[in-house]
């Protein structure tokens, strides 16, 4: 054979050892299915699913509520409508002649000439200024959440072959209804004009995470543990009331900050059989958010829940005008003739739009019963 032959036959055997040798590097790198079957068979080993039942007990901490817009009348602006009643023909319906009302029925006299309507609101705005007061959101509203109960499913998975350490997430549930309540006393020591009523009502998502450990053999027949959970609260579709939109004087809407919460947890674990538990566990975790409400079409009307909630003495100026017996001296409508010459004084239909806020601390208990199943 000459030299160029056996040189070919050379490089045919050496292209040919390169490939086996190629095909032995790839046929060991390739995934063993018998040992991706054994991780697959350990990794679902240790999942379980619940579904269960969660309630959740509130207790709430509120601060009064704030305008972050200002007071929705000022003495200023009562003062500043007097003057405008004044500059108004003697037909218009706000003028001081119709505020003044019908005393040709009565006697007149200097004596009866102080609660004229004019007059009447000189004196309503200097109650107000010398008290340093406004008429907005008085002091002392307040809020609290009521209890809410969902249905929920969820994944854990043990991070120890003795199932000691688990990890749970709630990974689905009905999105729980959370309806919030007037509470507080006025400037008199008396309950508000909310207190007692629903003036909002929200839905919240709870997504929920838990670590925890239990504690005695994984074939024990309960055993008990304890751990610690993190929640974020999702707040949507926060609408208030009619109540609440009645007290205020328009027509309103709310939102509530998302909050993250932590707290610890406790429970117990009953083995039905070897893959079906029952499950209880009870938790605490606190949040803290905060309520933003924005009235519009502000306007307040004689009668209004909310006037009787300011110190003593604006509600005294306030009801000498809509008491029934001054009705000869005073106009019965005095407060809604009031405000609408006020709206009217700004170039208005209202008295505009106000928003409010409030700060909470919910202290949630959170308690769950639940059937289980481990793959």
């Amino acid at each position: 054979m000459s030299r160029c032959g056996r040189f070919a036959l050379n490089l045919a055997a050496m292209a040919a050892l390169a490939g086996a040798a190629g095909g032995a590097a790839a046929q060991s790198a390739s995934p063993d299915p018998y040992m991706a079957k054994q991780l697959s068979n350990a990794v679902r080993g240790n999942l379980f699913m619940r579904l269960g039942y969660t309630s959740i007990g509130v207790k709430t901490k509120s601060s009064d509520a704030v305008d972050v817009t200002g007071p929705v009348v000022t003495a200023a602006d009562i003062r500043a409508a007097a003057a405008y009643g004044d500059s108004l023909p003697d037909e218009h319906p706000l003028s001081a002649a119709n505020l003044d009302y019908n005393l040709a029925a009565v006697e007149t006299g200097d004596e009866l000439k102080a609660y004229s309507g004019i007059d009447g609101v000189n004196i309503l705005a200097a109650t107000l200024e010398r008290n340093g007061l406004a008429l907005g959101t008085p002091p002392g509203i307040k809020s609290k959440a009521g209890d809410s109960a969902t249905l929920t499913l969820s994944i854990g998975y043990w991070l120890s072959d003795d199932h000691t350490w688990v990890a749970e997430a709630y990974v689905l549930a009905a999105p729980l209804t959370v309806k919030a309540y007037g509470e507080g006393v006025n400037a008199r020591g008396r309950p508000n004009g909310l207190n007692g009523k629903q003036i909002l009502e929200t839905k919240m998502l709870p997504p929920l995470a838990v670590l925890g450990r239990y504690f005695g053999p994984r074939d024990q027949r309960v055993r008990p543990y304890l751990g610690i959970g993190g929640t974020y609260a999702v707040f949507f579709d926060t609408r208030t009331t009619s109540a609440y939109d009645s007290y205020v004087g328009g027509r309103s809407t709310a939102k509530l900050k998302n909050a993250f919460g932590v707290g610890p947890f406790a429970g117990l674990m009953a083995r039905l059989s070897d893959n079906m538990h029952l499950s209880v566990a009870i938790g605490t975790v606190q949040i803290k958010t905060e309520a933003t409400v924005t009235t519009y079409n502000t306007m307040f009307k004689t009668g209004d829940g909310v006037l009787q909630d300011y110190p003593q003495t604006v509600v005294d100026q306030i009801n000498a005008t809509q008491n029934p017996r001054n009705r000869a001296y005073i106009d019965s409508n005095l407060v809604t003739k009031l405000t609408q010459l006020i709206a009217e004084t700004k170039g208005g239909s209202d008295l505009g739009t106000y928003t409010r806020k409030q700060k909470q601390t919910l202290d949630n208990t959170i308690f769950n019963i639940s059937l289980g199943y481990s793959f």
